[in-house]
């Protein structure tokens, strides 16, 4: 995955806050969240998921992450651990899911897309992860 280019992806979309979030990508945000976040973050995203308790270190309440960053949603630093992942360990002697990799070869699964469109798939679905994040906001 080329980093660079997702990344500059990433930079398009972040001119927009999730209050200017399409609905219909908060819909893919909280689905994707749903479906590989809960499981350590929890339905409420705040790191109550039902395998938090097996981690050295507890993921993080991911509604408070604005709070943390000085009152602003700290967009490109969320988007780039979704997509990168994260070089503090949270699981012991391993890291949070590298989710951009995962989306990619999600995409690439489909017969018929290019390693260029999956690229363009898996930032869109880390845009959407990132803004529904964002929504989440207390």
């Amino acid at each position: 995955m080329d980093t660079r280019t997702i990344l500059a992806i990433a930079a398009i979309g972040m001119s927009v806050g999730a209050a200017q979030a399409d609905e219909s990508a908060l819909v893919l945000g909280r689905s994707a969240y749903g479906a590989l976040c809960t499981v350590c973050h929890g339905e409420d995203a705040k790191g109550t998921g039902s395998v938090a308790e097996l981690f050295a270190v507890k993921p993080p309440d991911l509604t408070t992450l604005a709070k943390r960053a000085g009152g602003r949603f700290p967009f490109s630093d969320v988007y780039q651990v979704i997509i990168l992942g994260m070089e503090a360990p949270g699981h012991g002697t391993s890291e949070m899911p590298i989710w951009g990799d995962y989306f990619m070869a999600d995409a690439l699964e489909d017969r018929g897309v290019s390693k260029t469109d999956a690229m363009y798939i898996a930032a869109g679905r880390a845009l959407s992860l990132t803004y529904y994040l964002e929504s989440l906001q207390q």
